[in-house]
């Protein structure tokens, strides 16, 4: 059976790059009727943080990503967190040494650093010079008793290794150039390299799909499969996510995480089709695609083998077409409610009138906080600055009359159309231009000069709500 994991550092928020990785991951267990495994690897104790965990753990699920074993539903191979497993890191890198393929390192980061110094002056590889590993029962007694902890390094096999990544092709390195890994730090955690072997080895990890910027990481574990005599796993390597400008991808390029994504209005089906396509293309080059059709359509054979280039821009334009063609009202009102959930904006909208804005705007707008332009016209009574109370000011007192009598004679206030024209009609019988008369009546009502169009703020306002305002302002023109 095909086992896939996803195995985030709970350091800091889901980034774009995670995202699509274990969007990959989902997406290759599910077309293969595997397992889709979450392991937490928080073995960085002084930047791991519970709440990353469960941030990310809300993100993914956010964007649909539900794992069949993990850290809090469990599994047959549970503990799923790296921090519950140092008994098990312990075993093998003492397995190792006891077979001479690890051994015990006493160097000092200081004494490390002037060694790398050395060596990157006289133009050579900063590769461990293996200085630990024949000492003598004496020399380690000194380091000893000095209060020195090992940590443990493998012992590099010297040799041509050569690797098969299911999107690279083939790929080798002269081992030569590999410096001996730490394996295990002096206090007992296990390093990247070693821990995820162990944990991918026991968890019966079949394929590792990851970020390319792993490849090298990859020759140092198959190294330590190896010398463990286990199984190795297929291994696919993705692309790496760029900025448009093919700059590596920072928050000066916009949102970089789902948390960021989901504050700014996106709709999470929306996030999850753009990311699909960020180094990869179905055979019919459909690119509108709900999860479970990507997930028919999706084959590692059609990930690209370069960079693929992040633009928020282009997300915005999937979102604007998903609210605008695809979701129903419903479903939009639905992802409105979670946004404002975890925006803490106190807007009291009922969902009558929210549906209202959604009908009025679904087409126009591109994040879901697009509609909170109307929210804050229809919640906020306008706020009149000095300027366009003095604009307001000048205006003849005949149109302020004009627009009262005529707004409290109206009685179609939900009827868009009939807004429309009667404030034509309004404008024609007393002689006032259509723009001024727009532009009076909406700085009544909202203290702005642009906005909305009128006969939308109007219809959403009503009637009671119209008037009112109108007669507050006036008390100070």
């Amino acid at each position: 059976m095909v086992r896939v994991r996803f195995a985030p550092s709970p350091t800091g928020y889901l980034h774009i790059g995670g995202a699509r990785t274990a969007l990959f991951n989902y997406l290759f267990a599910r077309k293969n009727n595997g397992k889709f495994i979450l392991r937490i690897e928080d073995t960085d104790f002084e930047r791991s943080n519970k709440e990353y965990e469960e941030v990310i753990m809300r993100d993914l699920r956010w964007l649909g990503l539900e794992w069949d074993e993990g850290p809090d539903i469990g599994g047959p191979y549970k503990p799923y967190r790296q921090s519950e497993r140092l008994d098990l890191y312990k075993e093998y890198a003492n397995k190792l040494i006891q077979e001479g393929k690890a051994y015990y390192c006493y160097c000092t980061e200081e004494e490390l650093e002037v060694q790398r110094k050395l060596q990157l002056k006289e133009k050579k590889p900063p590769i461990y010079d293996r200085r630990c590993l024949n000492l003598t029962d004496k020399k380690r007694q000194e380091y000893i008793n000095e209060g020195r902890k090992p940590s443990v390094r493998f012992l590099v096999p010297y040799k041509e290794l050569e690797i098969t990544d299911l999107i690279h092709g083939k790929l080798s390195i002269d081992t030569k150039i590999i410096s001996d890994p730490i394996i295990l730090k002096s206090n007992g955690v296990p390093t990247y390299n070693f821990g995820v072997v162990i944990d991918d080895h026991f968890m019966e990890i079949t394929h590792v799909i990851r970020g390319d910027e792993h490849l090298d990481n990859t020759y140092r574990q198959v190294l330590i499969y190896e010398a463990l005599d286990w199984q190795i796993p297929f291994y696919a390597h993705i692309p790496m996510i760029l900025a448009p400008d093919r700059s590596k991808l920072s928050k000066r390029h916009g949102a970089t995480s789902v948390e960021e994504l989901k504050k700014l209005g996106f709709i999470n089906k929306a996030v999850i089709n753009y990311i699909a396509l960020l180094g990869w293309s179905p055979k019919d080059n459909t690119e509108i695609m709900f999860l479970d059709q990507i997930v028919s359509k999706f084959d590692l054979s059609g990930v690209l083998d370069h960079p693929a280039v992040y633009d928020i821009e282009k997300m915005k334009y999937f979102n604007h077409y998903y609210i605008a063609n695809i979701l129903s009202d419903s479903e939009i009102l639905e992802n409105l409610n979670q946004l404002l959930a975890i925006s803490n904006l106190g807007y009291n909208l009922d969902d009558d009138l929210k549906l209202k804005v959604i009908k009025l705007e679904k087409n126009r707008v591109y994040l879901l906080t697009d509609f909170f332009e109307l929210f804050d016209i229809i919640e906020k009574d306008p706020e009149i600055k000095e300027d366009v109370l003095n604009e307001l000011k000048s205006i003849d007192r005949n149109v302020f009359e004009v627009i009262i009598n005529s707004l409290n004679d109206f009685e179609y206030y939900d009827d868009m159309e009939k807004i429309k024209g009667y404030l034509k009609d309004v404008s024609k019988g007393n002689d006032i231009k259509v723009g001024q008369l727009y532009k009076v009546i909406r700085l009544l009502l909202t203290g702005k000069s642009e906005g909305p169009e009128l006969p939308k703020i109007i219809y959403l306002l009503g009637k009671e709500k119209t008037i009112k305002r109108i007669n507050v302002i006036k008390q100070f023109v």
